[in-house]
């Protein structure tokens, strides 16, 4: 009866152990990778940017603060890894690196007036973050001894290229031609693209979010996230497709890259 009783005790405690030790195999290191979905509502702005733009641009407040809107998107994927500790039974803290490429973009357009209002344009725009990644720490909750709810929050960065330009309608002329202007299309040039640029940024900025990790075997978990990342704003410059009588007249334009992100990671934990 004595060795039955001693049986049921030492059942009981090896059944138990995981939650009374707080599940010990969550703390380590882990790699893994990633794939998912991105989002974001964006805006490219233009500017005069020199002496010579200002006055093409004269008297157009709509122009001087021209931009165009739009809602870019695309997926994603890369890897990560990170190290887990338990700071009690239910909670515990980490640290998380990843790397993702990507085709998160867009493009839009808006009205515009070139040179006294005297030519309707169109203003084009487009931004496309190519790669980014991030360094995170991570605060995570027990809700079972298999399923980790965490928040998470830090540095972030990528790379982000970004295009404006300034286009005639088709059919219309440039009726100034290139008289006393530091830009030449339309008409007798033939090009309808006025003013066409682009830059390439790599900038820092931050990120935050929550997920939610399953344990579903000793060595291997599965997560679903959601970040928000913002790599902040970068300036480029749009010139003259063709220089006029003046020297090339040069716009300055700015964007902001943020976005939203869902993706899915496997993890495979040591």
């Amino acid at each position: 009866m004595k060795r039955i009783f001693v049986a049921c005790v030492a059942a009981v405690a090896i059944w138990s152990a995981p939650a009374d030790a707080a599940d010990p195999g969550w703390t380590g290191f882990y790699v893994g990778a990633n794939g998912g979905y991105g989002w974001n509502s964006a805006r490219i702005s233009d500017a005069p940017g020199d002496q010579n733009t200002s006055y093409v641009f004269q008297g157009q407040p709509n122009v001087a603060s021209s931009s165009a809107s739009f809602d870019g998107k695309g997926w994603l994927g890369g890897v990560q890894a990170g190290y887990n500790w338990h700071l009690n039974q239910r909670w515990l803290a980490g640290v998380e690196a990843d790397f993702d490429w990507s085709d998160i973009g867009g493009n839009g357009s808006a009205p515009t007036v070139i040179f006294l209002g005297n030519n309707p344009a169109t203003l084009n725009v487009s931004q496309k973050v190519e790669w980014f990644g991030t360094l995170r720490a991570r605060v995570g909750y027990l809700a079972t001894a298999d399923l980790l709810l965490f928040a998470t929050g830090g540095l972030a960065y990528g790379k982000v290229n970004e295009s404006a330009s300034i286009v005639l309608p088709p059919g219309v002329a440039n009726s100034q031609g290139n008289f006393g202007t530091g830009y030449a299309c339309g008409g007798v040039y033939g090009d309808s693209t006025c003013f066409a640029g682009a830059g390439s940024r790599t900038s820092a900025g931050w990120t935050a979010g929550a997920g939610a990790e399953y344990r579903f075997s000793q060595h291997a978990t599965v997560k679903l996230e959601y970040l928000y990342v913002n790599l902040g704003s970068g300036t480029f410059l749009v010139p003259a497709a063709h220089a006029g009588s003046l020297s090339p007249s040069i716009l300055n334009a700015s964007g902001e890259a943020a976005f939203n992100l869902v993706r899915v990671g496997l993890n495979y934990r040591f």
